[in-house]
């Protein structure tokens, strides 16, 4: 899942090195609530009686058997419930039963028929569910928190996995199929077990990141957003995501001002609405971050200039009677009380135009200069328009004093307008 990621900074280096593995046994973090995707009591019984799906291992994509059966991938000779595939061996560093990040996290326990973890990371979820697949789990139970049952029964379903424990709204049922249609597409670079951006959002640490400017604007429906620990790992600080679903697969972007983003929607999504979210510029911040020695180790504090993405996210439907909106403001041949009367809400923005008119008259002397400068003016509100930033609000002069009720001064008429 290609994905644009506003990573809160945790130090110099946001590529951690592989570690070896430590003389201290490592432990999963038992502050976070336990996860688990186990082979199903009732696929075990069917399997016993001769469900085809079992020893014959007929009905398992041919993929995940080119890739999780090679030689030395069992641990003990014959015995599929300790099967592990050799990607995942590769991603995740195994000591015992339990395998972690190369920096160390927790990422999952092994149990032979079932799979722990404390993480709502993707990458663990979906690692989860390959392994499930490469045992030929023909159907499994998930129990955890809500978001791992949700993007487990997701991973599992999309390679074709039953599930037991938990039940999938309309619109989750309707983004599988949509998936399970781009996938079936047969679009280039799609293979294995997920979307390419799905593929590609599993990797997304050794991609060189390109800043949300240059990736443009995210459009598609909004599948889940709130406040999580970064990339879903109890061990990263708090952040906010939002995961869109746009006609190439998922996209999961991260970013503290995501929150205040929704917060300040004026259209207010929600989860199944078509959305489009843009960064709109950046600031700078200085944040203190752990240092980490080679082998990622916090052996202290340091501080760094970094920068904050501004976002806005409004349903793109919204966006688009913006857009509507903004090409008939800069348009200088409409007049004022035409625009008004197509677009309501442009009556303040109209009035901020003929202020800029009325100080060029004041200020400047040369007519064409004065044409220049309100020209600016008229494209510099149409851009904020378009954006789908507040409007100017209109001011109604002397209502205010008229009108001294205390609780309406806490709510003055200069609130920004759709």
């Amino acid at each position: 899942m290609a994905r644009n990621t506003e990573r809160p900074p945790t130090g110099p280096s946001s590529e951690p090195k592989r570690r070896k593995k430590s003389d201290t046994p490592l432990r999963e973090d038992h502050s976070a609530a336990l996860n688990a995707v186990e082979h199903s009591r009732a696929a075990s019984r069917g399997e016993t009686r001769g469900s085809k799906e079992g020893k014959s291992g007929k009905q398992v994509d041919a993929s995940v058997r080119k890739s999780s059966a090679p030689p030395g991938a069992v641990e003990k000779t014959g015995e599929r419930s300790r099967l592990m595939p050799d990607e995942i061996r590769e991603r995740f560093i195994g000591i015992g039963s339990k395998y972690y990040f190369p920096d160390g996290v927790a990422a999952f326990t092994d149990h032979g028929a079932k799979l722990t973890t404390r993480s709502e990371n993707t990458e663990v979820i979906r690692s989860l569910i390959a392994v499930a697949q490469a045992r030929e789990w023909s159907e499994i139970k998930v129990t955890g928190t809500e978001r791992f049952r949700k993007e487990a029964w997701f991973a599992a379903r999309l390679v074709g996995l039953e599930v037991r424990g938990y039940t999938p709204s309309e619109f989750e049922q309707e983004r599988l199929v949509r998936a399970i249609a781009r996938r079936e597409a047969g679009a280039a670079g799609r293979e294995g077990n997920g979307t390419p951006s799905e593929r590609e959002d599993r990797f997304a640490g050794q991609r060189s990141s390109r800043s949300a400017e240059e990736q443009g604007p995210i459009m598609g429906r909004l599948v889940d957003h709130g406040r999580a620990n970064y990339r879903h790992n109890p061990k990263e600080p708090m952040s906010y995501y939002v995961r869109i679903e746009t006609d190439r697969g998922d996209r999961e972007i991260w970013g503290v001002d995501l929150e205040r983003a929704f917060r300040e929607s004026l259209s207010r999504p929600t989860i199944g609405d078509q959305v489009t979210a843009r960064s709109d510029g950046r600031d700078p911040v200085t944040v203190s971050a752990p240092r980490r020695d080679p082998e990622g180790r916090v052996v202290g504090k340091e501080d760094i200039a970094t920068h904050r993405n501004r976002w806005i996210v409004e349903r793109s439907d919204f966006l688009a009677e913006r857009a509507a909106a903004a090409q008939t403001f800069r348009d200088a041949a409409i007049k004022a009380a035409d625009g008004v009367k197509a677009h309501p809400e442009l009556q303040g923005s109209y009035l901020q135009l003929q202020a800029a008119k009325l100080g060029a008259e004041r200020d400047i002397r040369d007519s064409d200069d004065r044409e220049r400068f309100v020209a600016r003016a008229r494209a510099a509100i149409a851009d904020s328009i378009e954006r789908g930033e507040p409007l100017e609000p209109v001011r109604l002069r002397g209502r205010a004093a008229r009108t001294p009720d205390p609780e309406k001064s806490k709510t003055p008429d200069q609130t920004p307008t759709r």
